[in-house]
């Protein structure tokens, strides 16, 4: 049973269910051509990641929920966890060859960081609220399953038909939050509707939340930069998708695509800096330029209010609130949102019932959540998982440029925890954990046949 309700947070009216059961369609048929013309070695596990990354946050409304029973809901990312699970399972003690996972090798370090934090999670919520956080226990060794599985793939095949996927859902979200950016703002939206400024409301494509969207397009922006070879696709996709983060209108989005594209025309690509000048000054005239014409609307928007509100009512009050309390709890934290402490923190510093009682926000800093909601050794392995990572695929990127896809990923995911909780089984960390597995597998190939992937478009 579907309750549209759960991820709609606006009135239902103002949308056209109709219109999202045909993109599943047209989804489907994607997802079936790009198995169809691919070599990939997995297409069963790749038919199902290709339409689940083709689909955003849309593909919630295919979530099947059991009365009473929400461990078991049927969702489609829970069906990838089972594939990938099986896949392990089968490789490893069923393979011939010997292909699964390897008990013998030395893990590197942000695996080991990864699964130092994991313990800790699942310390906390046995001790804090057991059974009620069995969900999250489950979904944080999902989010090791997804980095196994799909590294376990090794296969190049697989690796740039997840690339297609993610380029061809950019394209889609891109062009959706443009039409709900100058036709119509509800046009294809779930989840969220937040104002922009004026009349205008912040874009989420055919995301739940804006930065959602952003992120999103930002890890497509990477895959276009490094697997497609004709300028003229490169710099049309790239545009496109940046206009499509500029949409969103949030703060940290635009300074990780900045620094995102940063990164890589100096890092990896060490492009003369008067390139880069020229470039950086056309997209700031731009922006003057748009500012000019809604200086007004966007200086009393929700936009400019929160981000440059630095008063107890904003994202400070959050963070003093974690402070304030972690000490009470230093070693395994509070477990989640649902305690007494959280509740009367958030309802002095926001006046907001449901955001004191957790059904909405949060801490808006992914390192102080894991601080507050799981201790300080959680704390230190989380903080050395993200930081360890792209540490790990930054090493590689001389041995091949696909390992820019993983490494800049990892640069988003870090630096989206700043403002944003994306632990783990966010939508975002789903997408990092794919990444990573991409990149572990692809570095056992490059060692082995250290050839150039396919390109995930054009040629």
């Amino acid at each position: 049973m579907i309750e549209y309700s759960d991820y709609f947070y606006f009135d239902l009216a103002e949308i056209n269910i109709t219109h999202f059961y045909i993109y599943f369609v047209f989804a489907l048929l994607v997802a079936s051509y790009l198995i169809f013309k691919s070599n990939s070695k997995h297409k069963v596990e790749l038919f199902f990641i290709s339409f689940y990354l083709l689909t955003g946050n849309l593909n919630n409304l295919l979530i099947l929920k059991i009365p009473g029973l929400s461990l078991f809901e049927i969702q489609p990312i829970r069906l990838i966890y089972l594939l990938l699970g099986f896949l392990l399972l089968r490789k490893t003690f069923f393979s011939k060859n010997g292909q699964g996972i390897s008990f013998k090798n030395t893990l590197p370090w942000y695996e080991l960081a990864l699964i130092g934090f994991l313990i800790f999670q699942t310390l906390s919520i046995v001790v804090n609220i057991f059974p009620t956080g069995l969900k999250v226990i489950l979904d944080g060794f999902a989010f090791l399953i997804i980095i196994k599985g799909v590294g376990i793939m090794k296969d190049k095949a697989s690796y740039a038909l997840i690339g297609k996927s993610i380029i061809i859902c950019a394209v889609i979200t891109s062009i959706v939050a443009i039409i709900q950016l100058v036709i119509d703002p509800f046009f294809m939206r779930i989840g969220s509707a937040r104002d922009a400024f004026g009349d205008v409301l912040r874009s989420n494509g055919i995301f739940s939340q804006e930065y959602h969207h952003s992120y999103y397009l930002i890890i497509a922006i990477a895959w276009v930069l490094t697997t497609v070879k004709k300028e003229v696709y490169k710099i049309l996709l790239v545009t496109l998708f940046s206009f499509g983060v500029i949409t969103s209108f949030m703060r940290m989005s635009w300074l990780v695509l900045a620094l995102v594209l940063v990164t890589y025309f100096v890092y990896v690509r060490k492009t003369a800096i008067e390139k880069l000048m020229v470039l950086g000054l056309s997209m700031l005239a731009l922006g003057l330029s748009v500012s000019i014409f809604y200086y007004q609307d966007i200086m009393n928007s929700a936009l400019v209010k929160e981000r440059l509100s630095d008063d107890i009512d904003g994202r400070k009050g959050y963070y003093t609130m974690v402070f304030n309390n972690y000490q009470k709890k230093p070693i395994l934290g509070y477990g989640d949102r649902n305690n007494e402490v959280y509740y009367t923190g958030m309802l002095s510093i926001t006046r907001n019932r449901d955001r004191a009682e957790g059904t909405v926000g949060g801490i808006h800093n992914g390192f102080l959540a894991v601080l507050f909601y799981y201790g300080i050794p959680a704390l230190i392995f989380f903080t050395l998982f993200t930081v360890l990572s792209v540490v790990f695929h930054s090493q590689y990127i001389r041995m091949d440029d696909y390992f820019v896809i993983p490494f800049l990923s990892g640069i988003i995911f870090l630096v989206g925890n700043l403002t944003n909780s994306l632990v783990l089984l966010s939508d975002p960390g789903i997408i990092y954990a794919i990444h990573i597995g991409i990149g572990i597998g692809y570095m056992k190939l490059a060692k082995n046949q250290p050839k150039p992937l396919e390109p995930a478009t054009g040629s």
